[in-house]
């Protein structure tokens, strides 16, 4: 009990010393370079310390104006005041601080319920906070009026003896059915640690808050009012939040909270410290109307005192949810139901009503109006002939702004796309036309440029024609192709014409395409030209030629004697002699295939001296065999088709005569023809 008595003044000047160096820093920091006061900063009005200053709320709330009440962009502050006064739903509190020279409020009353003793709250709250910079901000709040009912009086004790055997937390010394009084005021300071609208991911703050009793002496505090402890009480909260974009926002806080002990006129309650939870929604974040949920309650623990007579040790657990109707954007009105879970024999039911006020956001200043552009044409040509395509191009400064154009022409038709457009200048007479351009940023500002560009009269430009000839050099008879290649640098239609120098040379298949055939069948031998002429629609016209050559054709072949193969008188026998002769004669016609072979037999009546002569029947089939034993060597021996060789017989002496003619040529020598086959072999 002295340890604690000795410890509750360094613990109260320690929170004094920790406020004064809170608010130290962020009055540093607020006037400190690059953190000056924003547009919206209200006047400051002097607290009587030399650089010390804060906002006045006055002037703050006098600026609170909401948008037109039918305004479609309507938006409700996102920081209006809780229970407390700092910027919350209604028992939680959010992460997000307060701007610098930013103020939010609340007045409320509600009622709750606690075991044991089927307690039942009605209070009403007060509080007003103040950003000093845009992460630290300060806060008082106030509970100036408590009603106490007390349902089940007979669960809770009061110390005749100096002891508390069944009592709430809340209010320890209550005692009788009805109680009211002047509850508890507070001061604390939140420090932001991370902000969503500094752009961190979600946000995070720390708090610390100081309960003090209107009442702390025993008489006034216990034996009087008895609607709450005589016992300051000090937290240290963690406050969290995030945002959900348009759809709302949720809200999460823990904290410690230390209740000090009672040791006053023979009461001694080492009160237990507790686990503060929350956590709460509101949806949507800007809207007129929002819908609130929240849940709270706390968790005794520690050394202390214990009430476990009727109902183990309390645990309060509260359900709130609600509605809060913003008529403008800088105020709410709030009312919703609140739920006593644990709290058992009494009426559960309870409710909160009030007011909230905090800053409405933040309406961005409008964009400075954009500079006044310029503009510059360019077109891609210029003269040009009728039917030419001429684009037009432009080019505009500030760049990359957005920027409507518009085109216009003194002549010819113009097809615009954005900041460039395309004059078609079919059907336009010669001339001087102009093209202008048209800018306007949407903002006040335009500007014109313009670009010449001339028509001329075409220039009448002749046609151009080649001529080549394949082959260079022909036979009569074959086939010369003569071919042009010709085109109009203006694009016009052409006619061709051939002729044949001299006629004589043959006759042509066509003589109006560009390739033509000359058959020379029959032709002159020489030189022949032929000569291409061509011709546009305007009558401008370019010729061209090519040689080739007739040939003279040469002789016709002749056939031509090989060899003579010399016989032994009456006789047709084919000696080696003759064989070597006849190798020769199978060789040139084996290299000539198309050639064939003429043998011609020779044999007289007296080729034997002195002998009776041969009859003239006898003499000619002496021939006969020496021409067909010649053959049947160049078949037998050489393989000679027998189709390419002929057989005759005439008079003369002992010989065979043996006669190539190449094809083409024809034998006109002596000799007649015979059956080869009836010659015995």
């Amino acid at each position: 009990m002295k340890q604690e008595q000795m410890w509750m003044p360094v613990r109260r000047a320690s929170f004094l010393v920790v406020m004064a160096a809170v608010v130290l820093c962020g009055t540093l920091m607020a006037e400190g370079p690059g953190d000056g006061p924003s547009a919206n900063a209200a006047p400051a009005v002097s607290l009587g310390q030399p650089g010390f200053s804060l906002p006045n709320p006055f002037n703050l709330f006098h600026r609170f104006q909401s948008a037109d009440s039918s305004s479609s962009d309507f938006r409700a502050s996102n920081l209006q005041g809780s229970l407390l006064g700092t910027p919350g739903l209604w028992n939680t509190q959010f992460a997000e601080t307060l701007g610098r020279g930013q103020a939010s409020s609340g007045a409320y009353a509600q009622r709750y319920s606690r075991s044991p003793g089927g307690m039942v709250f009605t209070d009403v709250n007060t509080g007003w906070t103040v950003g000093l910079t845009n992460w630290l901000e300060v806060s008082f709040a106030t509970t100036p009026y408590r009603r106490l009912r007390v349902n089940n009086i007979n669960e809770l004790s009061f110390p005749a003896n100096g002891s508390l055997t069944a009592f709430d937390p809340a209010a320890p010394f209550a005692r009788n059915s009805l109680l009211h009084g002047a509850a508890t005021w507070s001061v604390g300071a939140t420090i932001g640690l991370l902000s969503q609208a500094r752009g961190d991911k979600f946000g995070l703050a720390l708090q610390f808050m100081e309960n003090v009793p209107y009442h702390m002496n025993f008489t006034q505090g216990a034996l009087v009012h008895g609607v709450t402890t005589t016992e300051p009480s000090f937290q240290t909260n963690v406050l969290a939040d995030k945002w959900l974009g348009n759809a709302g926002e949720m809200v999460f806080n823990v904290g410690y909270q230390h209740n000090g002990t009672v040791n006053k006129s023979g009461v001694y309650l080492p009160l237990k410290d507790q686990f503060n939870y929350g956590f709460g929604e509101i949806f949507p974040l800007y809207s007129r109307l929002q819908g609130i949920i929240e849940l709270t309650g706390n968790v005794p623990f520690g050394a202390g005192a214990s009430e476990t007579t009727f109902l183990g040790e309390p645990r309060p657990l509260d359900l709130t949810g609600g509605i809060r109707v913003n008529p403008l954007s800088w105020m709410g009105v709030n009312a919703g139901y609140r739920y006593a879970a644990n709290s058992p024999n009494t009426n559960a039911s309870g409710w909160v009503f009030g007011l909230s006020f905090g800053p409405p956001p933040a309406v961005k200043a409008p964009p400075p109006p954009p500079p006044a552009p310029s503009l510059a044409c360019q077109v891609s040509q210029s003269p040009v002939q009728p039917g030419a395509s001429v684009e037009i191009t432009s080019s505009v400064t500030p760049a990359g702004l957005p920027y409507t154009y518009n085109w216009s022409t003194t002549g010819g038709k113009l097809t615009q796309s954005g900041g460039s457009a395309t004059l078609d200048t079919t059907g336009m007479a010669p001339g001087m036309y102009t093209v202008t351009g048209h800018v306007d940023n949407g903002k006040g500002g335009a500007a014109d440029c313009s670009a010449n560009v001339e028509v001329r009269e075409p220039v009448k430009n002749p046609p151009t024609a080649s001529c080549s000839v394949t082959p260079d050099s022909v036979l009569p008879g074959a086939a010369l192709t003569f071919s042009g290649q010709a085109q109009s640098p203006d694009q016009r239609p052409l006619t061709y014409a051939w002729t044949i120098e001299p006629s004589s040379a043959g006759h042509l298949d066509t003589t109006t395409q560009p390739t033509v055939h000359l058959d020379t069948t029959g032709g002159t031998p020489g030189n022949v030209t032929g000569r291409l002429t061509v011709t546009d629609d305007r009558g401008l016209s370019a010729s061209c030629s090519s040689n080739a050559t007739i040939q003279t054709p040469p002789p016709p072949p002749q056939a031509a004697l090989a060899t003579t193969l010399q016989f032994k008188p009456n006789s047709s026998r084919v000696d080696n002699a003759a064989k070597a002769a006849l190798d020769d004669v199978a060789l040139r016609l084996q290299q000539d295939a198309s050639a064939k072979a003429v043998i011609v037999g020779y044999a007289t009546s007296t080729e034997v001296a002195r002998r009776k002569a041969l009859s003239p029947a006898a003499t000619v089939k002496l021939a006969e065999e020496r021409a067909v034993h010649a053959m049947n060597y160049l078949v037998k021996e050489k393989g000679i088709a027998a189709d390419r060789i002929e057989v005759r017989h005439g008079d003369g002496p002992q010989k065979a005569e043996v006669w190539v003619v190449p094809q083409g040529a024809s034998y006109t020598g002596a000799g007649e023809t015979f059956d080869a086959s009836v010659i015995k072999h």
